[in-house]
């Protein structure tokens, strides 16, 4: 079982410290888990950012390698403003870059990812309680997560298209056209000016 954070007796928050001035201090404190569990972690950098599947995407994190020098860059959300919440995200790429390629969900990946509070689950969890208790000393050292959580400007805006439209051709000359998945259901497809009906296309 990894140990607690070893806080900085009197740390506190700085109002002019970046969202990633935070993050590098908390995944710092949280090497000592990993050297204490016989898995150092390599060189790694945290940087804001969406995961790769873009700001849709459930995963408040993603690690990426550096193809020269063998550094590893974490990347968290920053529409995200739950502590404990990102902390755990963050741990759970630690396990990723700690146990590399050869391991990322497997055995090692578990067991390391157990043994420093998360479910070891190959998606990133909810943090546990043991998490949450090994987390506690290093929150307080970090203070409050800086900068209020973002949202898109664009999320009010109306989508041109809110029917999706299926896609139906002519089997004979390739006429194609489109249908809601309604009328597709109910009445079946549209009739190709030339051949008749059209088939649709799954």
């Amino acid at each position: 079982m990894a140990k607690k954070g070893r806080s900085k007796p009197g740390a506190s928050s700085s109002s002019n410290r970046s969202r990633e001035d935070w993050l590098l201090e908390v995944a710092s404190e949280m090497k000592s888990w990993f050297d204490d569990l016989g898995f150092p972690l390599p060189a790694f950098e945290v940087r804001t950012g969406f995961p790769s599947a873009g700001r849709r995407s459930p995963n408040i994190t993603d690690s990426w390698a550096q193809d020269e020098g063998g550094t590893y860059v974490v990347f968290v959300r920053p529409d995200r403003s739950d502590g404990t919440e990102v902390a755990a995200a963050l741990a759970f790429q630690l396990c990723r870059i700690a146990v590399g390629e050869r391991d990322r969900h497997g055995y090692l990946f578990r067991h390391l990812a157990i043994s420093v509070g998360l479910k070891g689950t190959k998606t990133e969890s909810p943090p546990g309680t043991l998490f949450k208790e090994l987390v506690k000393p290093v929150l307080k050292s970090a203070g409050e997560l800086p900068s209020p959580e973002i949202s898109p400007t664009d999320k009010d805006r109306k989508t041109s298209q809110t029917t999706r439209m299926m896609k139906v051709f002519c089997g004979e000359c390739g006429y194609v056209a489109r249908v809601s998945r309604k009328w597709l259901e109910e009445v079946g497809p549209p009739l190709c000016p030339l051949h008749g009906p059209m088939t649709p296309d799954s």
